[in-house]
């Protein structure tokens, strides 16, 4: 019984690190369309879902699904906008059919009287989430844009 249960143990041990492999490797993955960057595949065959709140501190309801640390970098993301919106994003979205124009984009699609539109892409993406990680994290450290800019650029932009 001990030893059928130590086999599952690392049935699931090994299955998770597997699956967290892939993740990490695939980066933003999509349906085997080319439109990527750094060979990434891109997104444009799966569509961005939007939903729209009252102000930046309200948080879509389609995050209750994903970890704090998402949460928490969403509810940044509007607070370090000027930041953001200055930063290319190297998943491959900045050459979709409808490109995003930065970082910003991949996390608030628009922000207008009417309220906060949000998007799941960057939720959905570990480029970007290690993207505005590394942003955030610096801005809030003391970093200048350019510096921020350099290391996204460095980090990320494999060599653009």
């Amino acid at each position: 019984m001990i030893r059928k249960a130590m086999h599952y143990r690392k049935l699931w041990s090994v299955a998770g690190i597997v699956l967290i492999g892939l993740f990490v490797l695939g980066g933003c993955t999509g349906g085997g369309n080319d439109a990527g960057h750094g060979g990434h595949t891109g997104h444009a065959q799966i569509p961005d879902n939007f939903e729209t709140t009252a102000s930046a501190d309200v948080l879509p309801s389609f995050l209750e699904s994903f970890s704090p640390t998402t949460k928490d970098l969403y509810a940044k993301a509007d607070a370090h906008a000027d930041v953001l919106k200055e930063l290319n994003c190297y998943c491959g979205c900045m050459e979709y059919n409808d490109p995003h124009d930065s970082l910003y984009r991949c996390f608030i699609a628009e922000k207008n009287a009417d309220g906060v539109t949000w998007t799941d892409h960057g939720a959905l993406c570990g480029v970007c989430m290690m993207e505005i990680r590394d942003a955030v994290n610096m801005a809030e450290d003391g970093k200048s844009l350019d510096e921020i800019k350099a290391h996204i650029d460095g980090t990320y932009g494999g060599g653009v």
